[in-house]
């Protein structure tokens, strides 16, 4: 502005005179005279050497005046040369100042790049000299050199803004860079507008174009949201407008500042009802009244949607969020000892949660979740420290908790006593799981499987590797069935016992790869269920059998899985399907065939009568509920149905699934943050 009008004077008045540093002086404070003069200060330099700092008050055509040490001094203009500025500190030096002139009459003999080098030289002499930065920067502009010439702009944006015109440079790096998809540069140019010149006209379009550049391209989420808060309350008539006040609810959701969210997208549904953004801001506050445990105003929220809009990616979302209001949470404010739940096993209609701190018990009969805290608290202090939970199985007589580092805690019901089963005591430290029948008591632990016998005062028996001939040591879950004990290892392999020879053995199906591994057991209706991962192929799912592992089938459910978390986390539990079979009218009753057997009947002797062998039953069919730290699923194995019924995301943070049981016709799946329920009827 003011110093790109001084310097096109400058030129004219060279060509026309001998003196030309008096008329540059001239043309300068000519123009400058017509602003607060108290603000302006100028170094005089006399033909004969001399030099002077004062305060500039006036000019004719042939004299100046200036305020020096407390006199008005009037000088003629010829004979002098003046620099002026609105900040003493940047007033250069003779030397600096002599440079900056010869710059200037190089760029008149069309010498740029000589002139370049006058520039940087009265850089180097005085750093703070705004008017060198300016030219310097006009001429890398001029180069092309983008990158030199903004930062050229912005030491003197710095330096002394309110007397060089810098918004047109500015807004034209930044288009430039924006064109080119640059968006971190493009920013960076128009938060120089922003910050040095606010109340220029371009300020108002600016605040909401650099705010949703920061949100949507960059995700700085901190920069970007005050602005757009700040634009849309100084600008509310701006096109604009609408668009900020969605995002920054939306923001506002994903920042954690919930209710704040909730009445921001409120107020921007009341103001624009018919906006494209109207059911995107319905199903965030779905979300944030999920995340707030207000499940029937999520409901509602997603109930409008999914009746009112045309868009099938909108319904669908909306019809998850649906899915989700069908999930409770229960977390420490609701009685869990630590949000982190590792264990869970039900007790008729009661519930026993194993945390890293302690174990708790809930009544959860008619849909009540009632803490029961005596007992808990006596097995807790059984160990000299709150046992970290990892493993617990009840009956009606009593419970066992097995721990990561203090063995195995006993319970007795009907005596109330509790019973310690230490290290100390050359029992493993690490109990995983634990299961148990009317003979038995067996724990996975990380040094070999434990096995006490019911009616006998001996100790618990160890089963390792060294002394036992049992395939693995790291024992991570197990299975009980009548006449086999089933067990997955750390690394991947299944050990079994036969439970009437009491010999160890492995077990390996030709439909499990030698890649996979098992992390899962379950037993539902005389059939075995087991889930695997395989990390080479990414991918996980689940393994049906027979009760003694023949006729296996493998089932894959996710792939493209990187992470091994995500892989390794899947957990199985099936129940009978015992739902009605619609037949359509006119059709025969669908009629489950097996596969036909390798190698049939053929008759020894010529003629000889067929056999007629009936064909094997169909499997039964069940229902298979399966969670991971992705999704949650049900599977009818007839009709050979699935149904993605979504993970609980209304618990916070990353999702990871550490159990799952269905019991008392809900399905419970414990997480790093909390326990979540589905009702299943």
């Amino acid at each position: 502005m003011l110093y790109q009008k001084f310097v096109k004077q400058i030129y004219t008045k060279i060509q026309k005179t001998h003196r030309l540093f008096a008329l540059i002086a001239f043309a300068g404070l000519f123009f400058y005279q017509h602003f607060a003069y108290s603000q302006q200060y100028v170094v005089v330099e006399s033909e004969n050497g001399d030099r002077f700092t004062g305060t500039w008050r006036g000019g004719t055509e042939t004299h100046f005046e200036i305020e020096y040490q407390g006199q008005i001094l009037r000088l003629p203009v010829m004979g002098h040369t003046i620099s002026a500025t609105s900040d003493i500190a940047h007033l250069p030096d003779q030397t600096a100042a002599k440079y900056f002139r010869n710059g200037l009459m190089l760029l008149e003999l069309k010498m740029p790049e000589e002139a370049m080098n006058r520039f940087e030289a009265a850089i180097e002499e005085f750093p703070r000299y705004p008017a060198a930065h300016y030219q310097l920067g006009l001429l890398y502009e001029r180069n092309g050199d983008k990158v030199n010439a903004l930062e050229r702009f912005r030491s003197v944006a710095i330096l002394d803004a309110a007397n060089f015109d810098l918004v047109p440079h500015f807004r034209k790096l930044g288009d430039d860079a924006l064109a080119n998809e640059a968006y971190a540069e493009a920013v960076d140019s128009y938060q120089l507008i922003l910050n040095y010149y606010p109340e220029h006209a371009s300020v108002p379009g600016l605040s909401y174009i650099t705010g949703f550049l920061l949100v949507e391209q960059l995700e700085n989420d901190d920069e970007g949201l005050p602005l757009l808060e700040s634009a849309r309350q100084q600008y509310p008539n701006m096109s604009s407008h609408e668009k900020a006040f969605f995002l920054i609810g939306k923001l506002q959701a994903k920042t954690g500042e919930l209710e704040t969210a909730l009445h921001t997208l409120e107020g921007f549904m009341m103001r624009y009802p018919v906006s494209e953004w109207v059911y995107e801001a319905h199903l965030i506050r779905a979300e944030v009244n999920l995340k707030l445990g207000k499940i029937t105003e999520a409901e509602n929220e997603a109930t409008q949607v999914y009746n009112m809009s045309v868009d099938e990616k909108i319904r669908e979302r909306a019809k998850q969020i649906l899915d989700q209001t069908q999930w409770t949470v229960y977390t420490q404010v609701d009685g869990l000892p630590d949000n982190h739940v590792q264990a869970i096993t039900a007790d008729g209609s009661r519930l026993w949660v194993g945390t890293p701190n302690g174990v708790m018990l809930f009544e959860t009969a008619f849909n009540n979740w009632i803490p029961m805290s005596a007992v808990p608290q006596r097995i807790n202090d059984a160990t000299e420290k709150i046992p970290d939970v990892r493993a617990i199985a009840a009956n009606s007589t009593e419970v066992w908790v097995g721990t990561r580092s203090q063995g195995a805690i006993h319970y007795n019901k009907l005596t109330g006593e509790t019973r310690t089963f230490l290290p100390i005591d050359e029992f493993p430290a690490w109990v995983k799981d634990i299961k148990m029948d009317d003979a038995d008591i067996w724990f996975a632990t990380d040094s070999g499987v434990v096995r006490k016998i019911r009616g006998t005062v001996d100790p618990p028996f160890v089963y390792t590797r060294r002394l036992s001939f049992i395939p693995a040591d790291n024992i991570e879950t197990l299975l009980l069935t009548p006449t086999t004990l089933w067990g997955a290892s750390a690394d991947g392999n299944i050990v079994t016992f036969d439970r009437e020879t009491d010999e160890w053995d492995s077990y390996r199906s030709t439909e499990i790869r030698e890649d996979t591994t098992v992390v899962g057991f379950d037993t539902a209706e005389e059939q075995l269920l087991f889930t695997w991962f395989n990390a080479n192929e990414k991918s996980n799912g689940y393994f049906r059998a027979d009760l003694d592992g023949g006729n296996g089938k493998l089932t894959t459910l996710d792939v493209g899985i990187e992470n091994e978390t995500d892989l390794r986390n899947i957990y199985i539990r099936g129940v009978l399907d015992d739902t009605p079979i619609v037949i359509e009218e006119n059709e025969p009753v669908p009629v489950e065939t097996p596969e036909p057997p390798i190698s049939g009947f053929s008759p020894e002797i010529e003629g000889a009568e067929e056999v007629e062998v009936p064909p094997a039953p169909p499997p039964t069919p069940l229902v298979l509920w399966i969670a991971t730290n992705k999704s949650f699923y049900t599977h009818h194995t007839r009709p050979d149905e699935w149904v993605d019924t979504t993970t609980p995301r209304i618990v916070s943070g990353e999702l990871i699934i550490h159990a799952l049981i269905v019991a008392n016709d809900r399905a419970w799946v414990a997480t790093n943050n909390g326990l979540a329920a589905k009702n299943i009827r």
